[in-house]
């Protein structure tokens, strides 16, 4: 677990430092120097290519995870790999290509009503996809090579600085909004060639060719497992992001807007489950090829209770200043019509952050087609009910909605993980999290607010974190803090 506490501090340290960049893009600069329904348009763009790319990379990125140990035993092996994953992320994209061609009349007309400005912009969203698509598949060999750092740079904080020098130069007059959107892709593609270039320079990636030194029988394999993952994946980022496509179809481009910067706003709590889960995927991998199940369940653990003390002291200091950030937000009380959306998601996403790797124990075992036909299943649940939910409750419909299927996703994979491995994350330390995030949000009711916005921030916060996080170290809930403290406190005192 050392490596996984290690690269998830350095990983986590970016995703904050991108935290803040996108905090002040999405709640600042883009309320701002942008209209809501501009605001709304890009958001709708780019969450279009998010949901498009799963279906044109057909599962290649979890199958990098999955085949890597299995097919790569040394270097040229590996760059033979990544080599053939490259051509089959190119021919997935071609195939996605033509059938988004067939069905791309009856796609728009579900925006004909209060979006149909999204037309200008298809073919832009399909280069994007393209370059997520290849970004993907290079992330994903990355970190097989438990190299993390570098893309949650380029992820986190370089896309973000890039973003909001374009708002900037927007404001300046220096380019028109058409050309913002345009420049907001070649952003991503500038990503995408960095980390090419990192991975090159760093001597993991060359074209190599001759594919005869991969394990030909793990071939058809490796295609079976993809197609399923690209299933599984579809329905996860369906889950994710439908709702936003939602909205902007059934509201408009200003009531997405709301949305997805509320919704933002309750992504910083699961910042913590990305850069664990990042690290611990490939090492499930590796247990499960070497059989070792304790060593899943322990992963399983670990990783669920530290991820559940993180995000409910993030939970917690997001609910008790959410006054306070939309007093600070430029056209605040426009947006203020999103903060039980904060709440709705910000609590689900908790909830997802209990049940720890999941997802990742379930695909990465031989188990793998139940969570494709549970997410496939949830996936349509989730838009039949943003359908009923979103027409009469607006946004905060599709908040439930979106809750609503995280939720039942999460308890149906831990009573199959408990069925078929009698493994299951809780224990009396998830008891004493959940009292003291109880205890913590009391304290917060009975605090006086500060006539000073910026200075009720300061002190609610710092009063939030010293209790729950020394309530967290005198229960001794998880050992990986209480180590994280003595390591904290030598160095502090120089012992």
């Amino acid at each position: 677990m050392g490596i996984v506490i290690r690269q998830s501090i350095y990983s986590s340290i970016i995703s904050y430092a991108g935290v803040v960049i996108g905090y002040v893009n999405l709640l600042y600069l883009y309320p701002k120097y942008l209209l809501p329904e501009q605001i709304g348009l890009f958001r709708t763009i780019q969450d279009a290519a998010i949901l498009f790319t799963p279906f044109a990379q057909f599962g290649l990125a979890q199958s990098i995870f999955r085949f890597y140990p299995q097919l790569v035993k040394d270097q040229k092996s590996s760059h033979t790999f990544i080599t053939l994953m490259t051509l089959m992320a190119l021919a997935g994209f071609a195939v996605f290509f033509l059938i988004f061609k067939i069905f791309e009349t009856p796609l728009l007309t579900y925006f004909q009503d209060n979006a149909k400005e999204i037309n200008q912009y298809v073919t832009l969203i399909l280069w994007l996809t393209l370059v997520l698509v290849m970004i993907a598949v290079l992330e994903a060999f990355s970190r097989s090579l438990l190299k993390t750092v570098v893309p949650n740079l380029l992820r986190e904080v370089m896309a973000r600085l890039f973003l909001s020098v374009l708002v900037l130069f927007y404001f300046g007059g220096v380019i028109t909004f058409d050309q913002f959107i345009i420049g907001s892709v070649l952003g991503y593609l500038l990503w995408l060639f960095i980390l090419l270039f990192y991975l090159w320079q760093q001597g993991e990636i060359t074209l190599q060719t001759n594919f005869n030194i991969l394990n030909k029988t793990k071939f058809p394999e490796l295609f079976k497992y993809s197609l399923l993952s690209f299933a599984g994946m579809a329905g996860m980022v369906l889950i994710g992001k439908i709702d936003s496509m939602m909205v902007t179809a059934l509201l408009g481009w200003s009531l997405n807007a709301i949305y997805t910067t509320s919704f933002y706003v309750a992504t910083v709590i699961e910042i913590p489950k990305r850069a664990l889960s990042q690290i611990a995927m490939p090492l499930i991998s590796r247990a499960f090829e070497r059989n070792d199940l304790s060593e899943v369940a322990s992963l399983y653990r670990k990783t669920s209770i530290n991820q559940f003390i993180i995000g409910s002291l993030l939970l917690i200091g997001v609910w008790s200043n959410l006054d306070n950030l939309f007093t600070l937000m430029p056209n605040g009380t426009y947006y203020d019509a999103g903060k039980w959306v904060v709440i709705i998601i910000g609590g689900a996403k908790l909830f997802d952050m209990l049940f720890g790797p999941s997802s990742e124990i379930i695909v990465l075992s031989k188990y793998y087609k139940f969570n494709i036909v549970l997410i496939l299943i949830l996936a349509a649940l989730i838009i039949i009910s943003n359908n009923i939910l979103i027409p009469r409750f607006g946004i905060e419909g599709a908040a439930w909605g979106a809750a609503f299927a995280m939720v039942t996703f999460n308890a149906t994979k831990y009573v199959f993980i408990y069925a078929r491995y009698k493994i299951q994350p809780f224990d009396i330390a998830t008891v004493k999290v959940l009292i003291i995030g109880a205890i913590t949000l009391l304290i917060n009711a009975v605090l006086f607010k500060a006539e000073n916005t910026i200075l009720d921030i300061i002190l609610r916060s710092g009063v939030i974190t010293l209790v729950f996080a020394t309530l967290i170290i005198v229960t001794k809930v998880s050992s990986e803090a209480n180590d994280l403290f003595k390591k904290g406190i030598r160095l502090l005192t120089g012992k």
